[in-house]
């Protein structure tokens, strides 16, 4: 077979075709391959074509744009860390570099238009032979990253976005500089130091915490039948671990995580790479907060680390002040149906609405409605919801802790509260009742700047870049 690089056709003579029908049968070739000369041939079709029109603004590494590689375990569903995936994409892809993304799955109708013009390759997840050859979970994570191997071969920087493709991206051998872009370590596997906070709480001597994430962490660490899990998990946590280490470097997306990284795997790079965010247009940045009737908004998957169920119970204490003040809850997710039992037992129904996912024209006019952006999330890594709250004028009300504390700088543009005090919450928002209407704007015109020269898209770019290794190569 001819390196990478050489115009042999392996297809040429019939032991070659011989051999390309077993390694399909294997899930290691796909003829979609076969038109990159460039490229080991091995199971990898392309679902789009680089775009002929990219700007070459950067001719590097000799006299060609340098290659970067985006490796991500699926593209299906929107959620954000795809969207952070998708928007890293477009960035780079903009300035001219030579970007690819690789995934185990991707939705055309999800994220078509977002990767329009982006060399996207897809790899299959899952094949026969894993059941006959791979039977625990560690070494079928290894074999899924073999048949990725190829798609990633002729990328100068491979940047592995979510676990487990930074274990995977440890294991392979290839040209290219490997790293790893922690947007949070596995935190089902590392469970104590991927959740400081909660595991703190958890293992406190509270008889009752009464709230959803700690009650459930408790019950499933208590409960025996999951002993046999959790020893598959701890199996699991050293190979991440293992293999993290074979990696060149990585980086955090916010200061927490990265503290949280090294505790695990014990260095992250110092420099903070965080996420580029999408601030929407036409936000209300002036007029005054309600006097009666606060109007607030939670958005968000409703799951147990968002921490919903606190604002639930915050705002209902909270109404003994203020009666006609509304909680907006906008998201979907499996805690849905009991925070709407919560709510109803807690007040009256016209106090808590929930809407469920929402288009954005239809969140928008639930942003202009509402005074408040309250989210109590639990070792969150960042937050993209809250500069976005900000650039629509809302007043904020975070956690103290984690990546929203630091959008929040300590409470300089926001408050940041204990997640599990409902007294704290209620505080909180008979401050922002009481506001005048010139605080009001002061306080939303400070946080919406802040959040925009700290997120800005070519300061983020620049961190990126750096970070990756390329910035010296590109910069101009």
């Amino acid at each position: 077979m001819g390196s990478p690089g050489t115009t042999a056709d392996p297809r040429e003579t019939g032991q070659n075709q011989e051999n390309h029908r077993f390694r399909a049968l294997l899930g290691l070739y796909h003829p979609a391959a076969a038109d990159r000369k460039d490229l080991p041939w091995a199971w990898w079709p392309g679902t789009s074509k680089i775009s002929p029109s990219r700007p070459a603004q950067f001719l590097t590494l000799g006299d060609r744009v340098p290659r970067i590689a985006l490796f991500h375990p699926s593209l299906t569903v929107r959620g954000g860390a795809e969207f952070l995936c998708a928007t890293q994409a477009r960035q780079l892809f903009n300035r001219g570099l030579d970007v690819s993304v690789v995934t185990y799955g991707f939705d055309q109708q999800n994220w078509g238009a977002e990767f329009a013009g982006i060399d996207v390759r897809v790899v299959r997840e899952k094949h026969w032979t894993d059941g006959v050859f791979n039977w625990d979970r560690c070494s079928k994570v290894l074999a899924q990253g073999k048949r990725a191997k190829a798609a990633l071969s002729d990328a100068d920087f491979v940047v592995a976005h979510n676990a487990p493709c930074n274990l995977m991206l440890g294991a392979l051998d290839i040209p290219g500089k490997r790293i790893w872009q922690c947007n949070e370590p596995p935190r089902t596997l590392h469970r104590r130091l991927a959740n400081p906070y909660l595991s703190a709480r958890v293992e406190s001597d509270l008889a009752d915490p009464g709230d959803f994430a700690t009650r459930s962490w408790r019950e499933f660490m208590a409960d025996a039948n999951n002993q046999r899990e959790i020893g598959k998990q701890q199996r699991s946590a050293q190979q991440d671990i293992q293999l993290t280490k074979q990696l060149h470097s990585l980086y955090g997306i916010s200061e927490f995580t990265r503290e949280n990284a090294r505790a695990i795997y014990g260095r992250c790079d110092e420099e903070v790479v965080y996420p580029f965010v999408r601030f929407p247009e036409g936000g209300r940045r002036h007029g005054p907060t309600a006097q009666s009737g606060l109007q607030v908004l939670v958005q968000t998957r409703l799951e147990l680390l968002k921490n919903v169920d606190s604002v639930v119970r915050g705002f209902a204490a909270y109404l003994e002040h203020d009666p006609t003040a509304v909680l907006h809850l906008v998201g979907d997710g499996p805690l849905r149906e009991q925070l709407t039992t919560l709510a109803q037992e807690l007040m009256p129904a016209q106090a808590c609405q929930i809407h469920g996912y929402l288009s954005s024209e239809q969140l928008r006019l639930i942003y202009d409605r509402c005074d408040v952006f309250a989210l109590l999330t639990l070792d969150e890594p960042f937050g993209m919801v809250y500069p976005e709250a900000a650039a629509r004028g809302l007043l904020m009300i975070g956690p103290d802790h984690g990546g929203p504390f630091e959008i929040l700088e300590g409470g300089n543009i926001g408050h940041c509260i204990d997640p599990f005090a409902p007294q704290a919450l209620v505080e909180a928002l008979q401050d922002v009742r009481g506001l005048s209407a010139t605080e009001a704007d002061r306080r939303r015109v400070a946080a919406d700047d802040s959040c925009r020269a700290r997120f800005a898209d070519d300061v983020i770019r620049a961190s990126l870049l750096r970070s990756i290794g390329v910035a010296q190569d590109v910069a101009r």
